[in-house]
């Protein structure tokens, strides 16, 4: 009996050990599952914050560094996560500024597993960000007023070449088509646009005409009616006490007509440059940009109204050029294509006596009144029916106030843009340059490619 004691004794000896090797066994094995499995959510959320922060970051690579800003919404998205830790984050950008390459790496502290002499677990992720510019139909419609003359005029043409440069990015841009609206009080549509105007009978004296028109007063100012449903009416600007370039001298019975026609006179007097139908040529655009000329007063709602016509199907065909080419404008809503309008301005609508416009002078009532400031309102009105057509036809609408234009106007293109963030306040030349490379880092669309 008594050896059978020992004997069971010392087997009951073996079996504890047993199982307390298998408990160890078994904690050990909960443990590792515990941690690898803390390991592998960690490494997932890192894999999704890299290319959350991989799309931030290529949405603002225009206006911002990229390591900066990955590590910026890196540390947004996964700092603090199960107390991980990144000891290592490479970006790379390649040299056509259309991939973003990003790799991390780090650990996360075990629970169990350091209790076996495993204090952490390494985790890594990588993501690749391609910067891809879908198909874009999009026009600058741009103040040439004279408020904008001098340093002003000079930011706008920088700001407005930034964005240019942006969208073609370094010439990798496929089936990007970019105009330019420059306005005062009337717009320039071009003299090859004949077909599009009435003959009139206009003395233009020792020049012709410049190619402004007049406003269709009869209501399709503020549509995208093409010409065959209405014709337009050359811009001219007879001579008179504002504008005094035809002198007549009456001598030993011959009359002598002199013509002054210059900068400061003459029937096209306040007529900006030249419109710039849609193109792929990125130089072209550029030098359309570097040609205006600050003169001539504001007609905000006649910049929107031409860029919409530029972006309406019901104009293609018209155009000319490279528009012709290639058919546009295109149908709205075609796959894969957006239509887009910046409209900038440094200053309120206006309306007076003084100055000769698309809409002829105050006087002439062609805004329906001779009241300044009813003039004014309507000019106002008329624009937010342009940007709510243009909206309702899915372009999408940014605008711009530039240098405290003032609170009416700012609030006429707050809500004239598709949304609260596509509005700009720009006080200055530096903002304006910002607002700028905001639109066109926004025009820039992304996607994960890997």
């Amino acid at each position: 009996m008594k050896t059978m004691d020992v004997f069971l004794k010392d087997t009951r000896g073996a079996v504890m050990a047993a199982v307390a090797l298998s408990l160890i066994g078994m904690v050990g094995s909960t443990g590792l599952a515990v941690d690898m499995g803390r390991a592998q959510l960690a490494q997932t959320k890192l894999s999704s914050a890299l290319d959350a922060a991989g799309l931030a970051a290529g949405a603002s690579l225009n206006t911002s560094d990229a390591q900066t800003e990955v590590q910026r919404y890196l540390d947004a998205n996964f700092r603090d996560y199960m107390s991980a830790t990144i000891t290592d984050l490479d970006v790379t950008v390649d040299s056509s500024n259309t991939t973003i390459t990003i790799a991390a790496s780090g650990y996360i502290d075990t629970t169990f597993m350091n209790y076996f002499g495993f204090d952490h677990v390494p985790i890594s992720a990588s993501s690749e960000i391609t910067r891809a510019t879908t198909g874009l139909e999009v026009v600058l419609a741009l103040d040439n007023t004279g408020s904008m003359a001098g340093t002003k005029l000079t930011a706008l043409k920088s700001a407005a070449s930034d964005l240019v440069e942006i969208l073609h990015g370094g010439g990798n841009a496929e089936n990007l088509y970019i105009g330019l609206v420059p306005f005062s009080q009337t717009v320039n549509i071009g003299t090859d646009k004949t077909s599009w105007v009435n003959a009139g009978s206009f003395n233009w004296g020792t020049t012709s005409w410049g190619g402004c028109v007049d406003a269709r007063y009869t209501g399709n100012d503020v549509t995208d009616a093409p010409p065959s449903t209405e014709m337009f009416t050359k811009y001219y600007w007879p001579d008179d006490s504002n504008n005094d370039w035809i002198s007549t001298r009456t001598r030993r019975g011959v009359t002598t007509t002199t013509y002054t026609i210059d900068s400061n006179h003459g029937p096209n007097l306040n007529c900006p440059s030249r419109l710039l139908e849609m193109t792929t040529d990125e130089q072209s655009v550029l030098d359309a940009i570097d040609a205006m000329v600050a003169d001539g007063n504001t007609h905000v709602n006649l910049g929107a109204v031409w860029a919409w016509r530029m972006l309406s199907p019901r104009w293609r065909g018209l155009w000319g050029h490279e528009m012709d080419t290639y058919d546009l404008p295109l149908d709205y809503n075609t796959p894969k294509m957006n239509k887009a309008v910046v409209l900038m301005t440094d200053g309120e609508n206006t309306m007076s006596n003084s100055s000769r416009s698309a809409y002829w002078y105050l006087s002439n009532g062609r805004l329906g009144t001779t009241n300044s400031t009813t003039a004014v309102t309507n000019l106002n009105t008329k624009l937010t029916t342009v940007c709510n057509a243009m909206k309702a036809q899915n372009i999408i609408v940014y605008t711009i106030a530039f240098g405290n234009p003032g609170t009416n106007i700012e609030n006429l293109l707050r809500n004239c843009a598709t949304q609260a963030d596509y509005y700009f306040d720009s006080p200055t030349g530096e903002e304006l340059q910002a607002a700028f490379r905001s639109i066109g880092d926004s025009l820039s669309n992304l996607r994960v490619s890997r």
